[in-house]
């Protein structure tokens, strides 16, 4: 693979992840109650979600899908794919891709994604049999554990930012995009709860 090639299918991953990421924040801001971050209750926001479920339901299983298809593409062995594995294998073999760095150290960064090895096994048959397919007779798929896949967009983030830094000295950024997500998610469903709180004490002043 020429350095030009790499660089392509490394901004192309970087793309990947970032949708990822993105969908897996908004996600996780809609089906988790951030205490003390929100100055509404966990009863106030499962109000909202009862009330707007027609909206909600699906929404929220559309980002977690949509999260998890996308990770399953960072790990797609398919040699034609700019994926994780494809890019540390390139430059396993070929160390002048990531210029004073050693085979030994790109082993190194993927053993540690290797880690999450049940993580990736549930993810690629989530996806085979769920996401990108609808088998008739799947074999059992052992549930994903947020900490579990949390950890393992952590050692995602850490490959990719190796790999970037390795190969051209810069590595990217997400958290400023992930807080505007978290902000923006968790607004929409203040604005919700702000609206139901109107409702109610216009009813009740109208009874009074």
């Amino acid at each position: 693979m020429t350095p030009a090639e790499f660089r392509k299918r490394l901004g192309q991953l970087q793309e990947v992840i970032t949708r990822g990421l993105h969908y897996y924040a908004a996600w996780k801001n809609l089906r988790f109650y951030k205490e003390g971050e929100v100055s509404w209750s966990l009863e106030e926001q499962n109000e909202v979600f009862d009330r707007f479920r027609g909206f909600f339901t699906p929404v929220v299983g559309a980002l977690l899908n949509m999260a998890l298809m996308q990770f399953a593409k960072v790990f797609d062995r398919n040699r034609r794919t700019a994926s994780l594995w494809n890019l540390l294998e390139a430059a396993r073999q070929d160390t002048s891709l990531v210029p004073g760095h050693t085979s030994v150290e790109v082993d190194a960064v993927s053993s540690q994604l290797q880690e999450s090895e049940r993580t990736l096994t549930g993810l690629k048959r989530m996806r085979d049999q769920q996401l990108a397919h609808v088998d008739a007779n799947p074999a059992p798929v052992d549930p994903l554990l947020a900490g579990e896949f949390d950890l393992l967009v952590e050692r995602v983030k850490s490959a990719s930012n190796w790999l970037s830094t390795a190969h051209g000295g810069h590595w990217g950024s997400w958290e400023l995009q992930l807080r505007e997500v978290e902000w923006q998610t968790s607004r929409i469903v203040g604005v919700l709860v702000e609206e139901l709180h109107r409702k109610r004490l216009k009813a009740e002043q109208i009874q009074s």
